[in-house]
């Protein structure tokens, strides 16, 4: 049972990680946009992005089972990327914002631009945790662990 929950919650966080960055994405553009900004200076919102997308690739070359098996960390990593596509859609579709209305802009970039460090703390809250768990898996010896467990 704790398999089937770990596969789903890592396939759901590979889907909710690339929603939530196509919809950052979209918002910042669009920001940037409008307020006639270089768009390379909001590279500084997808450095972690990038950092985490990394270490994805890194655990599943390199076979980190600490952090891919871990069923914590996916759901953690779950909630962290559904809590951005669910501000990120607020900003997008909700009617009922006052700056939405008086701005006569189809997005809430007040909302979203308040959220963004909040979102780079958990984003770069989940790098370091990932990077805990690959260095806590090879810290140990399995004789250790089993004697851990008797």
């Amino acid at each position: 049972m704790r398999q089937i929950f770990n596969s789903l919650f890592s396939f759901l966080k590979l889907l909710l990680f690339f929603s939530a960055l196509s919809l950052t994405l979209f918002i910042i553009v669009q920001m940037y946009q409008r307020l006639g900004k270089n768009i390379l200076s909001s590279i500084k919102v997808f450095i972690p992005y990038l950092l985490i997308f990394a270490l994805f690739i890194i655990n599943i070359f390199a076979r980190q089972n600490s952090v891919t098996k871990n069923i914590f960390y996916n759901i953690t990593c779950c909630l962290v990327f559904a809590t951005v596509v669910v501000v990120a859609l607020r900003a997008i579709l909700d009617n009922n914002m006052v700056l939405k209305a008086q701005l006569g802009r189809n997005i809430n970039f007040n909302f979203f631009d308040y959220f963004i460090p909040f979102m780079k703390t958990m984003l770069y809250g989940l790098c370091l945790s990932n990077v805990f768990l690959m260095f806590n898996g090879r810290s140990k010896p399995k004789k250790e662990i089993a004697e851990q467990i008797d």
